[in-house]
């Protein structure tokens, strides 16, 4: 597992830390650590990374999973670098776990957050303890069949991650709203993914997705929207499904104006075209 980290003779921790550094390598293994000093004891190794762990020049991501986080200088005030730097050699490389960012923090990235998210919210296929990295914390929620779900790759000059589509993202909003602060929230923020998604993609999720109550509420709000072009493939995808009557948010209320198109009770501040 060594055949990645720089050629070191230094017979320091902080000079092996320093030209990982220098070669691009943040992401260390406890094992090429300890390949790159052969003569340390392992108490000795201990105790070293003790100490740059008090200075704070190294993170450890998670016990027991010998993945340590080189801190550079220009990261020290907030403690660790960018997600992009980390996340994805820890799920994929060091736990081999499939996972992919999601919801509010998946929308951040598409530039459809309008609001400050404080937490990186990750999905994973079994639950996880929520971590911290210096001053950012990852929350975990669970996706079953996540090898489904469509992703693509977000990159920075830091780095990169996995992170859902712009419609799964959507959807998956839609469907978790409870998590993410409630409908009036999500309405917010998917308001501002329309511009991207695209009908032969949103087609392929709702194929994906398989859920028709949500796949309802998608059309109501891309229908309050003004969004034709994709409310018309959700009425498509939803023509000769059986679909109860459901809510947009919170319970059924009678007299509250229906969508009658894709069958969704609105709120009474909320109005569709189709009502």
């Amino acid at each position: 597992m060594t055949a990645n980290l720089p050629i070191i003779t230094a017979k320091s921790l902080s000079s092996v830390l320093d030209a990982a550094e220098r070669a691009g390598k943040l992401n260390l293994r406890t094992e090429e650590i300890r390949a790159a000093l052969p003569g340390v004891t392992s108490t000795a190794l201990r105790q070293a990374i003790y100490r740059q762990q008090r200075r704070g020049r190294l993170l450890r991501l998670s016990r027991g999973a010998g993945h340590w986080l080189i801190v550079p200088l220009q990261y020290a005030v907030v403690g660790a670098p960018p997600l992009e730097t980390w996340l994805d050699r820890y799920l994929s490389k060091t736990l081999h776990t499939p996972y992919y960012v999601a919801l509010l923090s998946a929308a951040e990235t598409y530039g459809a957050s309008p609001y400050a998210v404080m937490v990186t919210q990750v999905m994973v296929p079994e639950p996880r303890r929520p971590i911290t990295v210096g001053r950012h914390k990852v929350v975990f929620h669970t996706r079953a069949q996540i090898e489904r779900v469509p992703t693509r790759w977000h990159e920075t000059p830091d780095g990169r991650f996995r992170v859902s589509t712009a419609e799964w993202t959507a959807m998956e909003l839609l469907q978790r709203e409870t998590l993410v602060g409630g409908m009036a929230r999500v309405h917010e923020v998917v308001r501002a993914l329309w511009g991207a998604c695209s009908p032969s993609d949103l087609s392929s999720v709702l194929d994906a997705f398989q859920e028709t109550p949500t796949t309802q509420r998608l059309g109501a709000i891309l229908a309050i929207d003004g969004q034709e072009e994709l409310a018309a493939v959700v009425a498509n995808w939803l023509h000769g499904r059986p679909k109860r009557t459901v809510s947009l948010e919170g319970k059924l209320v009678a007299p509250a104006p229906m969508d009658t198109r894709f069958k969704v009770r609105l709120p009474t501040d909320l109005r569709s075209a189709n009502t």
